[in-house]
């Protein structure tokens, strides 16, 4: 071959080398863009389930004072918490429609950008027409005088109570939409990042390509194809397509396996690359694993098939992934469960139960005088104390058991395979003994106690949302009753919770 022809073979490589730098470029910033992507989202899941907490809470606290203005005892405290839920859940879902300052779910200001896909928007536009009347009644109460309360108020829990579900439902569904975004999105760029693979290992084929006729001609095979590879910032080898036995390696796959470049050739690549239930795993040479990404590429140089293989090192990506998915169903406290995980968990143990004909518990728990703590000490000693009655709880139960935190100061739990309401009986009394004892936090001595609500499957229903909700209302009958102790809700056939205290406890 002449130099004349050999300079538009040159331009080619260069050309064919600048495109797979490009493609290759290209995969590693989706890769980003992908975890930017799965972070934004797992922050707009984590509000939206905050929303059906906040709904909730808003109705109890309305229900909490109608009760305290029955028996003509203040309303200043239950006001301020009405407030700060009210203008809470008002400003997120203004962030979902069309984008406002709110708070995190450590209670950092963000900006909420609005959603954009039109299922969703149709969700929260249906949310913001229920709350617009609600919104307005809630407003005036807060807003009204002393004496002009109970009117605003009657009007105010009408209201919240009447539609208290559809929110729910709406907020509820607005998370799975969310989660059912972030999935195709993250299967999208996916995509993307193959097909930018795909393209960059293309001309890196045509590179070899025209390399081969230049190396042909040159009789500098093993020089040329060595600069080629080594150029690649990504880990790629050279393989006998019939026995997949390495050939050639470039330095970046020597330094990713622990090898040189010379110790690769001859190795068969099931000894550096093996896959395990959908999950592919490298092996470096002093027996660490790392997760792989790879692509395969078949050649034919001479008549002679080759398979060029490049790898990438994911282990980052991947736990990057695992975290965020941790993050959308474990509270970022405490590190329990938040209350999707949990709705998860006991949909399941349901279905358990109602195969096995066993029975489960459900207790809702809700802290005593943690308010004064927050107020008096500041949040970062509320946190401690959340963190430490966190750990208190999960010592009452067993490893099969579930301990949920549903937000703010109430917790859930989901008791298995019991024999009667008894055994709830047992773990209450351990919560409560746990819950009496003084809480060392920065050299304070704080006391905390615990109002405990017990629902029974399937006594007191056979669906998730009646059983918590059973829990709840035994909950307040606990509260009620002097705080410090708990209450079975008691309703299955038979049982009349107004005629049966023997199903009441209390301890102290």
């Amino acid at each position: 071959m002449s130099l004349e022809n050999a300079k538009p073979h040159t331009r080619a490589v260069v050309v064919a080398i600048a495109l797979f730098l490009f493609f290759d470029f290209t995969a590693l910033a989706l890769n980003v863009l992908l975890s930017v992507k799965i972070e934004a989202q797992a922050v707009n899941i984590n509000l939206a389930g905050r929303q059906r907490m906040l709904s909730q809470r808003m109705a109890k606290v309305l229900v909490m004072m109608e009760e305290q203005q029955r028996q003509a005892k203040g309303l200043d405290a239950l006001t301020t918490e009405l407030r700060s839920t009210y203008e809470l859940f008002d400003t997120t879902l203004q962030g979902f429609a069309e984008g406002h300052q709110t708070l995190d779910s450590v209670g950092d200001s963000i900006f909420l950008d609005p959603v954009r896909e039109q299922h969703a928007k149709r969700l929260v536009n249906q949310a913001e027409n229920i709350w617009q009347t609600c919104r307005s009644r809630v407003a005036a109460l807060l807003g009204a005088t002393p004496a002009a309360r109970p009117y605003y108020l009657d009007a105010a829990v009408e209201c919240v109570t009447e539609h208290n579900i559809e929110l729910l439902g709406l907020m509820n569904s607005l998370t799975v939409n969310l989660e059912t975004q972030t999935q195709d999105e993250a299967a999208r760029i996916r995509w993307y990042q193959g097909s930018a693979f795909a393209l960059a290992l293309i001309n890196f084929a045509g590179a070899l390509f025209f390399y081969s006729r230049r190396i042909q001609a040159t009789e500098q095979t093993n020089d040329l194809l060595d600069e080629i590879i080594n150029k690649i910032s990504a880990s790629v080898m050279v393989l006998d397509g019939k026995t997949d036995v390495v050939l050639k390696a470039n330095r970046s796959a020597a330094q990713l396996f622990g090898y040189a470049p010379s110790e690769l050739a001859g190795k068969p690549v099931v000894e550096l690359i093996t896959g395990h239930d959908g999950t592919t795993i490298g092996h470096v040479r002093d027996g660490t694993c790392f997760f792989a990404d790879t692509e395969r590429q078949e050649t034919y140089l001479d008549d002679r098939r080759y398979t060029i293989l490049t790898v990438i090192d994911v282990t980052e990506q991947q736990m990057r992934v695992e975290h965020l998915s941790g993050l959308a169903y474990h509270d970022l406290l405490t590190h329990l469960p938040n209350r999707l995980l949990f709705a998860d968990r006991l949909h399941v143990a349901i279905s358990q139960a109602q195969r096995k004909q066993e029975k489960l518990g459900i207790l809702f728990l809700d802290l005593d005088r943690f308010k004064p703590i927050n107020d008096v000490y500041g949040h970062e000693v509320g946190d401690q104390v959340l963190v430490e009655v966190a750990r208190r709880l999960v010592s009452c139960v067993r490893d099969s058991d579930t301990v949920s935190r549903r937000g703010g100061d109430e917790f859930t739990m989901l008791i298995n395979a019991i024999g009667s309401g008894e055994d709830c009986s047992r773990v209450a009394e351990a919560v409560l003994a746990q819950m009496e004892r003084p809480f060392e936090i920065r050299g304070l001595t704080l006391s905390l106690g615990t109002s405990i609500g017990i629902a029974l499957y399937p006594d007191d229903g056979d669906e998730l949302d009646a059983l918590i909700s059973h829990a709840d209302e035994a909950m307040y009958r606990a509260k009620q009753a002097g705080r410090g102790c708990y209450r079975l809700h008691a309703a299955a056939p038979g049982h009349d919770t107004s005629q049966a205290p023997e199903l009441d406890r209390k301890v102290g």
